[in-house]
């Protein structure tokens, strides 16, 4: 073999791990949504990171100017076809920030409840009473309308709490937000203590007997054996209920919070434009959509072999 054919050899090798490594990353059928999802997050951080250099700016701005830019080449364009629309998807903009917010913040403090609830409620002790409150808060917030769990809470606030927050003078926490979170947390709390009771009763009781064999406590047994391995199969079920929650806010409409149904509602009255229904369930999917992909690939990193989460 000549030493040029030896010089040949290593290139060709290497030219086929660069068209491996290229191939990765080549658009398909199973990653194209990943792709229009980092796509759609790199405009939002773009238009977030624009309203901190000009304050009057808002972070759809970029999303209205690549729409605009779309419709030139049809030759048509916000400004001149529909003047109200720019103002239109930036106030659905707006709530759907909010409801991103107050639905993240009332599934984490959920998490809480639902935790200690389920906690409580696998217990063979009655706890002082603990049990049944647990017990009876669940069946309560699970077997009554959310849409009355929201007035109730709102109109029931105690005064002195609606002066103090009223006090504060906080632009993002009003008394109507306050009561809105408040309601979707107990709510949602109820519904994850049942999916992490059920979690924590599938894993198989061999692992707590073999804990106890170990010298473990009961605590540090459901701390470090049981709860860690629970919140790993009830992922799926934890999906649903944060779509759930998601969708489920724009119930706080009617107490006057501000987010996406509430704003399509003020924007239609104001501008007459019934299409602004159809953009507020855009923004609805797109978040709704999002929350499921990503939360997918958190099942199938988290899942465990043999106790049947996707596919096993």
């Amino acid at each position: 073999m000549s030493n040029q054919e030896k010089m040949e050899i290593p290139l060709e090798r290497e030219d086929s791990k660069f068209i491996q490594f290229i191939s990765k990353f080549r658009p398909t059928r199973n990653n194209i949504g990943w792709y229009f999802m980092g796509f759609v997050f790199l405009i939002i951080f773009i238009g977030i990171v624009n309203t901190w250099i000009h304050p009057e700016a808002h972070y759809f701005d970029p999303f209205i100017e690549i729409l605009d830019l779309f419709m030139k080449v049809f030759g048509k364009s916000f400004a001149e076809d529909d003047p109200h629309m720019p103002s239109i998807l930036r106030g659905l903009a707006s709530g759907a920030s909010l409801t991103f917010s107050i639905s993240l913040v009332s599934v984490i403090i959920g998490f809480v409840i639902g935790a200690f609830s389920a906690i409580i409620l696998v217990n063979s002790n009655p706890l002082f009473g603990l049990k049944f409150i647990a017990q009876a808060y669940v069946d309560f917030f699970r077997s009554t309308p959310l849409l009355v769990q929201i007035l109730l809470i709102y109109f029931g606030l105690p005064k002195n709490l609606v002066y103090i927050i009223r006090g504060l003078d906080i632009s993002f926490l009003t008394v109507e937000i306050f009561a809105g979170t408040l309601a979707l947390s107990l709510n949602t709390g109820a519904y994850q203590a049942e999916i992490i009771r059920g979690g924590i009763l599938a894993i198989p009781t061999g692992q707590t007997e073999a804990a106890r064999a170990l010298g473990l406590s009961s605590n540090l047994t459901m701390n470090h054996v049981i709860l860690p391995q629970a919140i790993r199969i009830i992922v799926p079920p934890l999906t649903n209920e944060l779509i759930n929650v998601l969708l489920n806010s724009s119930l706080i409409s009617a107490i006057g919070v501000l987010e996406i149904t509430k704003k399509s509602q003020s924007l239609q009255s104001y501008y007459f434009r019934w299409q602004t229904f159809i953009y507020a369930a855009v923004f609805y999917f797109a978040m709704a959509f999002s929350i499921s992909k990503v939360t997918k690939k958190l099942e199938i990193k988290l899942r465990i072999p043999g106790l049947g989460v996707h596919n096993d």
